[in-house]
């Protein structure tokens, strides 16, 4: 039975929402959508020295909360300056241990909300309101796909917008303290071997898809997303680097889990953009909870720069 409810005029766009399952909302729950370890496996290293020497460095594949958090192994001393937070989906179960993440030192977390216009993620709200409960920064993320090649790119832009949009409003919308919504733009596959179906759409239509949704989550949300992708798939998709400048005026999340970004706590970036946050491995665990890895992210800097340059609120 769906149902109306009243939310705090504290969350953006909240005043009234709907019922949060898939039924309710009018969209399909999530099920055969690929994890983001399924999309990277092509693109991971494959030289089985590098990945040899991935225990080496301070921030690794088998990275460890709150362990590698607070101590810097490569150097053997505390580690200074670095903020993590993690990412999950469905696919990392109805169980995830998400009250055990800020114990063990991660401050921010991004929860998987839907993906093209007609999906949603089934963990979402529950994810959502067990991640406001224990006070980490949420964050929600929409995965961008390519529609039909036929489709205006511009109005299938605004079309998942306003999926993602209803979503966040069923949930009671954005607080102060929530960290600016995600657009995930990266491999859009139908199948294990398939193509990336980005491959119908030229550059200049890409590029028209984000600003539309972009544009449109500024319009009925308040915030800016933040753009997650990766140079490993910017660069052959988008033929080059160079029109990242079309939307340089958004925060880039950037993925690289390779040995040389990891060694040097630097990793590739698009046309040379300042990077806010760094997803830089899939494997991470938590030290009391082996058997759940994860993606972790890291943000470079002061708890003062993180609010400032996030714009997100302290609780």
């Amino acid at each position: 039975m769906c149902f109306t409810a009243l939310f705090s005029s504290v969350a953006v766009g909240a005043e009234v929402s709907a019922g949060t399952d898939a039924k309710c909302l009018g969209l399909v729950p999530l099920s055969e959508d690929f994890s983001r370890q399924d999309l990277f496996k092509e693109v991971l290293p494959q030289d089985a020295a590098l990945k040899k020497t991935y225990e080496d460095f301070a921030v690794k594949n088998q990275f460890n909360f709150p362990t590698d958090v607070s101590f810097d192994e490569a150097l053997k001393k505390p580690r200074e300056n670095s903020l993590f937070g993690i990412d999950i989906s469905h696919h990392n179960g109805a169980n995830f241990p998400i009250e055990y993440l800020k114990p063990n030192k991660s401050i921010f977390i991004y929860i998987k909300a839907s993906q093209g216009a007609k999906f949603l993620d089934p963990r979402f709200a529950s994810n959502w309101k067990r991640a406001g409960e224990v006070k980490l920064h949420r964050g929600a993320y929409h995965f961008l796909t390519s529609g039909d090649p036929g489709t205006d790119a511009e109005s299938w832009g605004r079309e998942q917008a306003a999926t993602f949009i209803k979503i966040i409003k069923a949930n009671g919308g954005l607080l102060a303290t929530d960290m600016p919504p995600a657009v995930d733009v990266e491999w859009d596959k139908a199948s294990a071997s398939g193509p990336d179906r980005w491959s119908a759409r030229k550059p200049h239509e890409i590029i028209a898809m984000i600003r539309a949704f972009s544009d449109q989550l500024e319009q009925d949300l308040k915030r800016k997303p933040i753009i997650y992708t990766a140079y490993s798939w910017w660069e052959p998709r988008m033929g080059g680097v160079e029109n990242f400048s079309d939307v340089a005026d958004h925060q880039l999340w950037l993925a690289d889990y390779s040995a040389k970004s990891q060694a040097s706590e630097v990793p590739r970036t698009i046309n040379k953009a300042a990077w806010a946050l760094w997803q830089f491995t899939d494997k991470a665990r938590l030290t009391s909870n082996p058997g759940k890895q994860f993606d972790a992210s890291i943000f470079k800097g002061s708890s003062a720069d993180f609010y400032k340059n996030l714009g997100v609120a302290e609780f």
